[in-house]
């Protein structure tokens, strides 16, 4: 009895190995590709890359090689091809990423709250979500966002969350037409969607609140807040996040969490995710997170953009 037990085990152990553990199921790659969404000026975001990538060399204890995406959908083609590991989502984009079943989210950023004044709410708590606003140049005569038929508004991408899916419906919710009552330009990031309205090419942006501060250190720009005003702010948006591909293996999925935390709470560590995309620490993810964003993205699919 003994040995016809033992026996029967012997020809499970392969089918046992097959069915939990081929290790072509777990991805382990030699150089941890992380990538950047473009949501600010690629050139501004190159020059951050590698300090960030020398601070998750060291948290991780592997190499690592930092880029930045042409743009959100080239991002989410690198993760669903395993080229690129770990992206750096934006909220739409990791939507559109996780249901494909090309990422999923460990980590979700923190910010402070922004006030109607563009201040840093740094009193409070930080929080997992944000809003859109709308702004337009002082001049522009738009109050609310009935005024914005049939101006130039500019976005930084048509599948930014904060930039147009948010937007996108706020104008439906008011009785505009996204696809015909507006000229929009694709600015080619937040920072370039308040300079539209600054140098006068676009009449309005919507961008993340408040992506005038982008500008806060450049003398240049110190009457931004006056040529650039804000009319009006969505509703809350769930934070962008920090995703891995499915398939990577879940104990360097947890190093990779385990290292943004850490590097976001040193001051160097910090200083580098603040000036990627403000930043200011990380807390753990969910997919369910970002149902909502999923609601607005079945209403976004009535207008062909």
């Amino acid at each position: 009895m003994k040995k016809a037990i033992l026996l029967l085990i012997i020809a499970m152990v392969p089918a046992l190995l097959m069915a939990g553990g081929k290790s072509e199921d777990v991805v382990k790659p030699e150089v941890l590709e992380v990538q950047l969404i473009p949501s600010r000026d690629a050139t501004y975001l190159d020059a951050q890359r590698l300090p960030l990538q020398k601070l998750l060399e060291a948290q991780i204890g592997m190499p690592v090689n930092v880029t930045v995406a042409t743009d959100y959908n080239a991002l989410i083609e690198a993760m669903a091809s395993e080229q690129v590991q770990v992206g750096l989502l934006a909220t739409t984009a990791y939507v559109l990423a996780a249901d494909e079943g090309a990422a999923e989210a460990i980590l979700k950023s923190l910010r402070y709250d922004v006030d109607d004044k563009g201040a840093l709410m740094k009193d409070k708590p930080l929080v997992s979500g944000y809003k859109s606003q709308l702004i337009a140049a002082a001049d522009s005569g738009i109050k609310s966002v009935k005024d914005l038929k049939g101006k130039k508004v500019a976005i930084s991408s048509f599948t930014s969350t904060s930039g147009f899916v948010w937007p996108a419906n706020l104008l439906a919710d008011n009785g505009l037409d996204p696809e015909k009552d507006i000229e929009w330009i694709n600015a080619g990031g937040h920072d370039n969607a308040v300079l539209a309205v600054y140098n006068g090419e676009a009449d309005a942006a919507f961008t993340f609140k408040d992506a005038r501060n982008l500008f806060s250190k450049e003398s240049y720009f110190d009457d931004i807040m006056k040529k650039v005003v804000l009319i009006t702010n969505t509703s809350l948006i769930p934070n962008d996040t920090i995703s891995v591909i499915p398939r990577l293996d879940p104990a360097l999925k947890e190093k990779v969490k385990n290292a943004f935390i850490a590097i976001s709470e040193t001051p160097e560590g910090h200083e580098i995710v603040y000036n990627i995309y403000n930043h200011e620490g990380y807390a753990p993810a969910v997919d369910s997170d970002y149902d909502e964003v999923r609601l607005y993205l079945e209403r976004k699919k009535e207008w062909d953009f």
